[in-house]
């Protein structure tokens, strides 16, 4: 994010938040992570009718 605020400032203020926190980080990480991964496996079901 560093040199990005200003594009992403929902972004850096969550990631802010979070800097001293190391559990909270991780839990957000995770959390965007699976959102990633679940978007990719619905978009690779979409054209073999899974999903």
């Amino acid at each position: 994010m560093a040199g990005r605020a200003d594009r992403f400032p929902a972004v850096a203020a969550a990631v802010a938040a979070t800097e001293a926190d190391h559990t909270s980080r991780d839990q957000a990480w995770e959390f965007g992570l699976e959102r990633i991964l679940d978007g990719l496996a619905a978009y690779m079901g979409r054209g073999r009718g899974i999903g």
